[in-house]
């Protein structure tokens, strides 16, 4: 007669994959503490809980702070997820009682926030007046990283540049707007005499810059060292609303999304063309892991729907779950 060996019972639980994410996003112990609202030995404790239950360290000392090992880099995505489980299954729990507000929470960027969101906000609090909306103003990376952390439930913004791809594997995304750059100038600058400006025509001038991270830039500047154009770096405003903050005021020039102009908010600026062309999406996106709530497919819904018809024609054909429409 066989004995079976005694299965040890499990001593990892969610909550410990919750301080090991925080952990693993913050600069030390202490930070992690901070977000989680605990003690760092409490902190200490879980970690060391940790790598006794799997076997393995999860962490280091490099330089007298802790550092992830490789194990550890390969268990942040699915402790991510069981962390957002948690909070999921919290979310509902607390909003069983019927009188528990509800809320939707979006981040976008600039253009989108001006030109569509404002519409589809206001159609969506008419059908949902029960319902919350969050909004949440970043620039395009950022948007990015929120939706596929979870931290909002919808993303507007323009595809990603490369180094942001791996938020883009986590979510899904559909194009709801194509648009082509503009160079915006104040109605008294020179440029504005012709009625196409080329690479050529920026040198000499004060052009006002998005980060180097953001995709536009990336294409602009993709663009300009095809014509072998340099343009010295002067002002670098943080969002295309700085950029046309500083063109109202004719401090320079931008070359931006003219979506972000279409609501009339700078009255000094007008647009020309610029050539060669460099094409500009504008995507919606939602977690590939999170199913969206109802309320937060009906606002996508009038999200598309003011895309639409801010281009004065029907939306964009959406792709099958899962998939994303080329950029």
């Amino acid at each position: 007669m066989s004995i079976r060996p005694a299965i040890m019972p499990r001593q990892l639980n969610s909550r410990h994959f919750q301080i090991f994410t925080a952990v693993m996003r913050s600069r030390g112990l202490a930070e992690a503490a901070l977000k989680l609202g605990i003690s760092k030995a409490a902190v200490s404790k879980a970690l060391s809980l940790m790598e006794r239950e799997t076997g393995v360290p999860l962490f280091k000392l490099e330089h007298g702070r802790l550092a992830p090992t490789a194990a550890a880099r390969r268990l942040l995505p699915r402790a991510e997820q069981a962390t957002k489980h948690l909070e999921w299954a919290l979310d509902e729990a607390y909003a069983l009682d019927q009188g528990s507000v509800r809320s939707v929470i979006v981040a976008a960027h600039a253009p989108p926030l001006i030109a569509i969101l404002p519409s589809a906000i206001q159609r969506f609090q008419e059908s949902h007046p029960d319902v919350n909306v969050q909004l949440r103003v970043e620039g395009p990376p950022k948007v990015l990283e929120s939706v596929a952390h979870h931290e909002v439930d919808l993303g507007v913004t323009n595809p990603p540049a490369p180094n942001t791809a791996s938020s883009v594997d986590l979510c899904v995304r559909h194009t709801i707007s194509e648009d082509l750059l503009v160079v915006a100038l104040h109605r008294r600058h020179p440029l504005v005499a012709k009625s196409v400006i080329r690479p050529d025509d920026l040198v000499g001038s004060t052009v006002i810059a998005l980060p180097e991270e953001s995709p536009t830039s990336i294409l602009v500047r993709a663009t300009l060292q095809e014509a072998d154009v340099a343009i010295p770096k002067g002002i670098v405003a943080s969002t295309s609303m700085g950029v046309c903050a500083l063109v109202q005021q004719n401090v320079g020039i931008g070359l931006i999304n003219p979506m972000l102009l279409s609501t009339g908010i700078f009255p000094d600026i007008v647009t020309r063309p610029f050539r060669p062309r460099i094409e500009l999406w504008t995507e919606i996106y939602y977690s590939s892991i999170r199913p969206l709530s109802p309320h937060a497919q009906a606002l996508a819904a009038y999200i598309e729907e003011a895309a639409a018809a801010l281009r004065g024609h029907a939306p964009l054909a959406r792709p099958k779950a899962g998939k994303h429409s080329p950029a």
